[in-house]
């Protein structure tokens, strides 16, 4: 090829109100716009995970606690935690979130003076998510450059108090190479199953790209205990996606 001939970087559908070119996945206006409807197409379960994550803060989440919901999106998460816990005093929310046509969306769901949204990148912000009881990255850390995914881990774990949590849900990659072609062509199933269409979902893996870059179960597991967390479990699996749960010990 010579002077780029045939290299195509088009924009194309991933969803009906989406649209991606290669390698350059944004959460900007149209996608904030359309993020909820669209996650639910794009992740197994989406629903049962932000019920089960609700569930699981109850064991976490007493009088004065303070939450973080890192890539917080539109609120969902946040929104979620602030109406199970509405009866609890003194109970602050912090959603951090790098874009603001996604925080103007949350802010719109979530209008509960304990809540908040920081225009922070997690990456280069000071937030050290002190006295933290609970904190949740769904979907989230897998976004992270590897090389600054450790630091970001560490900052949680040190601000984490004893006894609280960490709930990390991610898309994983698979510990034996055996199964990363059928966990991923069941997944891509289970996006036709929700409307979407061959090229969109094709398009939708070309936009990811560079941008997506998840780890095996193991890997992240590690991460989190070089970080400092001996106590994790698993909640949530779905061939290719994961959901863990790591306390800091008192």
């Amino acid at each position: 090829m010579a002077n780029g001939e045939n290299v195509s970087n088009s924009v194309e559908s991933v969803d009906d109100l989406i649209l991606a070119s290669h390698g350059n996945w944004r959460f900007d206006q149209q996608v904030s716009e359309s993020f909820d409807s669209h996650v639910v197409k794009s992740v197994p379960f989406y629903e049962e995970i932000q019920r089960m994550v609700v569930e699981i803060s109850e064991y976490f989440i007493k009088d004065n606690s303070v939450i973080y919901d890192i890539g917080s999106s539109t609120g969902t998460t946040l929104s979620l935690l602030s109406q199970q816990h509405t009866l609890k005093k003194n109970i602050n929310l912090f959603g951090i979130e790098e874009s603001p046509s996604m925080i103007e969306n949350a802010r719109s769901r979530c209008t509960s003076p304990n809540v908040n949204f920081l225009l922070q990148d997690v990456i280069s912000s000071n937030i050290c998510f002190e006295n933290a009881s609970f904190v949740t990255s769904i979907l989230t850390m897998q976004f992270v450059p590897f090389n600054y995914r450790l630091k970001v881990l560490q900052r949680i774990y040190d601000g984490i108090i004893g006894g609280g949590a960490f709930v990390l849900v991610e898309k994983t990659r698979c510990e034996s190479s055996f199964f990363e072609v059928p966990w991923l062509e069941l997944y891509w199933d289970f996006k036709e199953r929700q409307g979407l269409t061959d090229s969109m979902i094709r398009q939708k893996s070309k936009s990811l790209r560079g941008v997506l870059n998840p780890l095996t179960l193991q890997q992240n597991m590690d991460l989190l205990r070089e970080a400092g967390f001996s106590n994790m479990e698993i909640f949530f699996r779905w061939y290719n996606f994961v959901g863990l749960v790591a306390i800091k010990e008192n």
